[in-house]
């Protein structure tokens, strides 16, 4: 009987994914964001009851039961950061990438909703050093989806990635920034930093067919330097270390700390050449004595 249940769920799968093929009835879209909380509801339930409520979790080809008997399932590898809500819906927190996926909602083993979830994150190429006026930015979005990363096959119709201003704005039509679309999931933002830009958020979002984001993640460039090094200024004049007037605590901390340092080590060899010149003079004293 659960191998007729379980090629069942192979078969429901496996019509999703066919090429034009969509179910909308009881499904739903989740989006959130790599370490955030996603909410996956169980629709359609006959009773407040969750002792009849179980949840599989479909991914890699293979399921797992994440919930059983509307208590989380010991053996699974979510139980730590997942817990049921009184409609018998699932709260994940702490997701990683391999929470996407698709989960189904079961009332005594029947399916009654399927759930999507994917997640977003943002990645950088650039260097710290990258991060100052004159220099490039380059973020890449990828919303891993539950069918593959990066991948977005015909499901995906409802939504898109974009990268915009703080605000959610359009970002300007300019010469200095490029938006690069490598699939519906996967877009890269390619922009020539000023000086205004420090402290800046970029915002990536998830945009759904209702024409509002479900989902954004923020990147924000804070500059190392807020003019690009030259070859003058790379070479030390003096132990004295210049800081700016506006600078985030731990840069506070390192421009008191260097020089307290560099005075410990000055005078710590200051006392040891001390201690060698008084004992080579015993030494030499001695010689002449004998």
């Amino acid at each position: 009987m659960t191998g007729r249940k379980n090629l069942m769920r192979v078969l429901l799968l496996a019509s999703l994914l066919l090429p034009g093929v969509r179910c909308v009835k009881d499904a739903v879209f989740v989006y959130s964001r790599l370490g955030g909380v996603a909410l996956l509801p169980c629709v359609n339930q006959l009773s407040s009851d969750c002792s009849g409520i179980s949840w599989t979790f479909y991914k890699g080809g293979r399921y797992t039961e994440e919930v059983s008997g509307g208590q989380v399932s010991a053996g699974s590898d979510k139980a730590s950061r997942m817990s049921i809500e009184p409609n018998c819906s699932i709260s994940l927190r702490g997701l990683i990438v391999e929470d996407a996926g698709s989960y189904h909602c079961l009332q005594h083993g029947k399916n009654i909703a399927d759930v999507y979830l994917s997640l977003l994150t943002i990645t950088s190429v650039s260097t710290f050093t990258d991060l100052q006026p004159g220099g490039n930015l380059t973020l890449s979005c990828i919303l891993f989806t539950y069918y593959d990363v990066g991948s977005c096959k015909s499901y995906s119709s409802g939504f898109n990635l974009s990268w915009v201003a703080e605000d959610g704005t359009t970002l300007p039509k300019d010469t200095r920034s490029e938006q690069i679309i490598l699939t519906r999931c996967n877009i890269t933002l390619v922009i020539k930093l000023r000086r205004d830009d420090n402290n800046r958020k970029w915002r990536c979002q998830v945009n759904t067919g209702e024409n509002r984001a479900a989902e954004f993640l923020y990147f924000t460039s804070t500059f190392l330097f807020q003019d690009p090094p030259t070859a003058q200024n790379l070479i030390p004049s003096s132990p004295t270390i210049d800081c700016p007037v506006e600078l985030p605590i731990s840069r506070i901390v390192l421009c008191v700390a260097l020089p307290v340092m560099v005075l410990i080590v000055g005078f710590f060899t200051w006392r040891g050449d001390r201690k060698r010149a008084k004992t080579y003079a015993a030494c030499i004293e001695l010689q002449e004595i004998n």
